[in-house]
């Protein structure tokens, strides 16, 4: 089987073979650049505005940005960095405690190699017409994965503004987000940068030489805790607030049930029959709520009940079950390639069976180097 030599471009080459691309080494003197924010909010398009290779890794062999990846980007300047794109909290698919080990076991990793960041860009969508408690959990979250004294190395950028009907719209929400204290304004006060993303590569290189020029690595709080201070992923701010948004959720189930309560013996009283059969079914739905409140809470204190150690660990058990996987189905593909070479009519069918095999070599190369990084003894390969 034919290997095309590296391309810039992970979709494929001019005659539709899939480039092998060897993933580069990290070392502690070079710039690391996090890219965060919610989902959709534009972190894979600003990455792929400097990447030597767009993201296809995450968008087209697994659908979403599911684990930390770790990109090589070239700039105009000939300098290099890398961005570090990351999966949102706001994930429908996972819940945010998922998400929240997802992003500890790459920071701890890089932590103990000695890897820091140069800076943090924080996108958020201009489009989004008021932040909820969503956007404004998802900023505590944030501020608390940083810490006070990282956050001089971010900057704050909004997203989508050509997306905008009318841009005044725009320039009320971004006075909102500097003006309110449950938004961006502490941050800014402790040294965050309110910029704009609104020019494609332009407006995101003037982010990167930000960035740069500031020169001031950063060690974040999660790091700090976890690695320096051996604390449990719960017992960290930013665990503790994931915490803590499931205990809110599991108390207000309670606070509606002792209303509802209340209420029945209320209409007992007064022999409403037809008010208290309505608030019957009302409590039985909020018991129901409360059950799957409490399951959750379980489950985020087990999910957060990890320190550096078995976080790795468990890693290691999931990328092993992930490389058999990928290998028993290589070996279907090849099976079926052979098969469909017997039959001369077949040949278009073998061509894809081939393409589909070096996606998977590909696929397994980049998630093997990237489970090295997360424990390998002395060096760092990123994905």
């Amino acid at each position: 089987m034919t290997i095309d030599p590296p391309s810039r471009g992970l979709g494929g080459t001019a005659n539709g073979t899939v480039p092998i691309l060897e993933p580069p080494q990290l070392g502690p003197d070079d710039l690391v650049i996090a890219v965060m924010g919610v989902t959709g909010c534009g972190k894979t398009t600003f990455v792929n505005h400097f990447s030597d290779y767009p993201l296809m890794i995450g968008h087209g062999l697994d659908s979403c940005t599911q684990i930390v990846q770790v990109v090589p980007c070239t700039l105009a300047s000939g300098s290099k960095i890398y961005l570090v794109d990351t999966p949102g909290f706001d994930d429908q698919l996972r819940s945010d405690s998922e998400i929240l080990r997802e992003l500890a076991l790459w920071l701890n990793s890089a932590h103990k190699l000695k890897i820091k960041l140069t800076g943090i860009v924080y996108l958020h969508r201009i489009l989004d017409v008021r932040i909820g408690g969503t956007g404004a959990r998802n900023i505590r979250m944030f501020k608390k994965l940083c810490g006070q004294e990282s956050l001089g190395s971010v900057v704050l950028a909004t997203t989508m503004w050509d997306f905008l009907p009318d841009p005044t719209k725009g320039h009320e929400r971004e006075a909102e987000l500097k003006r309110e204290k449950l938004l961006w304004k502490p941050m800014i006060d402790l040294g965050s940068e309110m910029m704009r993303q609104d020019n494609g590569r332009l407006s995101a290189m003037k982010i990167i030489e930000y960035l740069m020029n500031r020169s001031k690595p950063v060690v974040l709080e999660i790091q700090r805790e976890m690695v320096d201070q051996k604390m449990q992923l719960g017992q960290t701010a930013a665990g503790a607030e994931v915490t803590s948004e499931a205990e809110k959720a599991k108390q207000y189930y309670d606070k509606k049930i002792a209303e509802l309560e209340d209420q029945l013996k209320d209409a007992l009283l007064k022999q409403d029959h037809d008010r208290k059969e309505e608030l019957e079914d009302a409590k039985l739905e909020w018991q129901e709520r409360l059950q799957r409140g409490e399951e959750n809470l379980k489950d985020v204190q087990s999910k957060l009940r990890a320190d550096s150690d078995q976080l790795y660990e468990e890693m290691k058990n999931r990328y092993e079950k992930e490389m058999e996987a990928m290998t028993k189905m290589m070996q279907e593909k090849e099976q079926a390639v052979f098969e469909a070479q017997t039959q001369v009519n077949q040949m278009k069918e073998t061509h894809g069976q081939e393409l589909k095999i070096q996606e998977l070599q590909l696929k397994m190369k980049w998630k093997e180097q990237y489970y090295k990084m997360l424990y390998g003894p002395t060096k760092c390969i990123v994905m």
